[in-house]
């Protein structure tokens, strides 16, 4: 049986430090020169989930903080964000569970509730499928 993704363990295993703080406009924050993950104090435990997952993302892929100074700083800003939260979505709902999900709930509250995932980190894991999909839906195997 393959164990569920547990950010908390990929953070243990990274050498991460985990602290918490009272962030007020943020859920969490990657500090990659102490390789550090400051996370707001006041989430649930699937929010602290998909947050922890996200920063572990941006631990992986040595990504600089995000300050946003500049036009191309907030492009590339942007584009470390998207990529953190597709590679975090990916770990958090394997195809399987998303596709069993999908099969029998009647809303997205309720799937990204059953998959243990905030409804963004859901709404992400679903662009990610529907690209899939259009891809396999386009591509042409020659023979």
């Amino acid at each position: 049986m393959i164990k569920p993704y547990n950010p908390w363990d990929a953070a243990d295993e990274l050498g991460l430090h985990i602290r918490y703080a009272p962030l007020r406009d943020s859920w969490s924050w990657w500090v990659p020169s102490d390789r550090l993950v400051v996370m707001a104090d006041r989430l649930t435990q699937v929010q602290e989930r998909c947050a922890l997952a996200h920063e572990i993302e941006h631990a992986i892929n040595n990504d600089s903080e995000c300050r946003n100074t500049s036009p191309i700083e907030h492009v590339w800003a942007r584009r470390q964000e998207i990529r953190a939260d597709e590679a975090a979505a990916r770990k958090l709902v394997p195809a399987v569970d998303l596709e069993e999900a999908l099969n029998w709930a009647t809303s997205r509250e309720e799937a990204a509730y059953e998959l243990g995932v905030t409804e963004h980190m859901l709404r992400v894991r679903l662009r990610i499928r529907r690209r899939e999909l259009e891809w396999l839906d386009t591509s042409r195997t020659g023979g």
